[in-house]
């Protein structure tokens, strides 16, 4: 790939975050957002117009994440529609766990053969938004896992801790569930990772990546900056999870996948290194997770 040099820009404060940003010509970059709710209700009524903003802004390709049995088919027909821009991941979202059935297991099993869903997810837990019981979701959690021995595909992870802020234990099922159940192995991303860094290590160290997003702008999250600094930039995809968690600028504003250039213009800056090398260097990464050459 080749990659468009300019020479050192000055800085421009920014003051919501504490941290210095450049200015670039991000257009000149390769991006992806590796984690969208496209088919979210929030775009019913300027889904197309979001899309051209996206492919104008330098993002070249979407992964968009069909969580429930209702979104598997239509995440399928946007990849289709918007073919070599658009891929999709299919599962089961630790929130929808209550809706798991044996004919919605296997409908998935079937759609996850398809060329365009590209990985298992958002598969996880999800200690926050309980809409069943910890066993449940812990228990249709392995039911996904199982589904990757049989199509060999990545896996998209969701973990959300309870409110308490010592209480890790989300985390903690999630590695101890992936231990005995993820016998395929087949990589992935822990998206939106807003762990701690024991948690980006136990993940690192079974061949996962991490999710960066908006949340990594907000100014209370330097713990997490901090960890994603120590996990490297050979270690992270950038995503927005649009429509939700727009970057600090954007906050009370709907999120959309325009905004991965300043999610990636931020967090270059704070690796201290130039945006067209963290754009590189991710989009090898979401190859490398995905086994696609986007």
């Amino acid at each position: 790939m080749l990659v468009l040099r300019r020479p050192p820009q000055p800085r421009r404060s920014a003051a919501k975050t504490g941290v210095d940003v450049k200015s670039y010509n991000i257009y000149m970059t390769y991006l992806i957002d590796s984690h969208a709710h496209i088919l979210d209700a929030a775009f019913d009524a300027d889904r197309g117009a979001a899309l051209d903003k996206t492919f104008s802004s330098g993002v070249k390709n979407i992964i968009e994440i069909a969580c429930d049995a209702g979104e598997w088919a239509p995440a399928l027909e946007l990849a289709a529609k918007y073919d070599g821009k658009i891929f999709a991941a299919a599962g089961l979202h630790p929130s929808c766990a209550k809706n798991y059935s044996a004919a919605a297991f296997e409908n998935l099993k079937t759609i996850l053969k398809h060329e365009k869903i590209i990985a298992v997810g958002e598969i996880g837990l999800d200690y926050v938004h309980m809409t069943s019981t910890v066993e449940q979701q812990q228990e249709i959690f392995s039911k996904m896992l199982s589904l990757t021995s049989e199509v060999k595909k990545p896996i998209i992870l969701h973990a959300r801790k309870n409110a308490d802020p010592g209480d890790w234990g989300a985390y903690g099922d999630l590695f101890k569930i992936l231990k005995s159940d993820w016998r395929a192995q087949t990589g992935g991303v822990m998206h939106c990772f807003s762990g701690r860094y024991e948690d980006a290590v136990k993940a690192l160290d079974i061949g996962l990546k991490l999710g960066v997003n908006g949340i990594i702008t907000y100014k209370k999250n330097n713990d997490l900056r901090e960890t994603i600094k120590k996990a490297g930039v050979k270690n992270i995809l950038f995503e927005t999870d649009c429509p939700y968690l727009p970057p600090q600028s954007k906050r009370g504003i709907r999120n959309d996948p325009s905004n991965i250039p300043e999610i990636a213009r931020f967090t270059a800056d704070f690796l201290n290194m130039r945006v067209e090398e963290a754009a590189e260097i991710t989009t090898e990464n979401c190859r490398a997770a995905f086994g696609v050459n986007f």
